[in-house]
């Protein structure tokens, strides 16, 4: 559980760590295709969104290696895997071993891989989405190089759909919502980071948009005074919701009184990539079963 949190976690730190340089480069930071390049025929990713997002743009029988927490879509656990998720895990002798021809990776945590790797005469591409528009750029971008523009292209409008459905059936009331990161110190979502707008197209309000940073570390104090309606944590957290509703002075919270904290399927909710959509459900369910509750009281 520990180790499966510690991943979640280093892929939001990594996207926070690159949010300011996004910003300042535009809406995506997918790079060109020069059309000269062949597709990649040997794809290795080092993170389980990479991953994701190659076999939802059709581009699976082009894997030759995954990271070791890549498990979605299942198939990709017949692959071998090229080591773990942080970058100080990964051996480059590894990542060879596979005669790759294009290297997938994260902004933040791979970066010193870049070099070793292009000086091998080797393509690689560091995702660094933070957005819904950023997931589907990159989407799209896999899907180009890859030579399944179609079906990248089939793959973002489902999710564009979706998203729509889910904004369409917010109604009434927006409650307060507390994400938490991690709670040693505490972290949540500030207003710039990818889950502070899963949050937004769900139909809820989350207490630290008002932050600039992406995932900023939080007081206890700042937690019980905005006095949330709904906390979210996740599955990979130790003593999940019980450990919330014993700690000092959260008692008086809305969300622990009303017995509204919610363990959220981590894979799902913290992973840029292909299944935001589903997501920004996941959250609408929850949000949405408390709105329903509200309006009877």
């Amino acid at each position: 559980m520990k180790v499966r949190l510690y991943v979640c976690v280093c892929a939001l730190l990594a996207v926070f760590s690159v949010i300011s340089a996004c910003r300042k480069g535009g809406a995506s930071s997918v790079p060109q295709t020069p059309a000269a390049l062949s597709a990649p025929e040997r794809i290795v990713t080092l993170s389980p969104a990479a991953t994701e997002i190659v076999c939802a743009a059709g581009a699976f029988n082009r894997l030759a290696a995954r990271s070791d927490f890549c498990d979605f879509p299942p198939e990709v656990k017949t692959l071998p895997s090229a080591g773990g998720f942080d970058g100080k895990t990964i051996s480059l002798e590894t990542v060879l071993s596979f005669s790759p021809d294009f290297v997938y990776m994260t902004k933040g945590i791979h970066d010193h891989l870049v070099p070793l790797l292009q000086a091998q005469g080797i393509r690689t591409y560091l995702s660094d989405a933070d957005s819904v528009q950023s997931v589907l750029d990159e989407i799209s971008y896999i899907g180009k190089i890859t030579g399944n523009e179609k079906t990248a292209q089939s793959v973002c409008n489902g999710i564009l759909c979706d998203i729509e459905k889910i904004k369409l059936s917010c109604t009434g009331k927006r409650p307060s919502v507390y994400w938490e990161v991690w709670s040693q110190p505490y972290m949540s979502a500030g207003g710039k980071s990818f889950i502070n707008e899963l949050i937004s197209i769900a139909g809820g309000e989350n207490i630290f948009s008002a932050v600039e940073q992406s995932y900023p570390v939080v007081s206890e104090e700042a937690v019980i005074m905005a006095n949330p309606e709904i906390i979210f944590i996740s599955d990979a957290q130790k003593d999940g919701v019980l450990a919330v509703k014993s700690r000092s002075g959260w008692k008086e919270i809305d969300a622990v009184k009303n017995n509204r904290i919610y363990s959220l399927n981590a894979d799902v909710v913290s992973r840029p990539g292909p299944r935001i959509a589903q997501a920004a459900s996941l959250l609408h369910e929850k949000i949405y079963s408390v709105n329903a509750q509200v309006q009877v009281e």
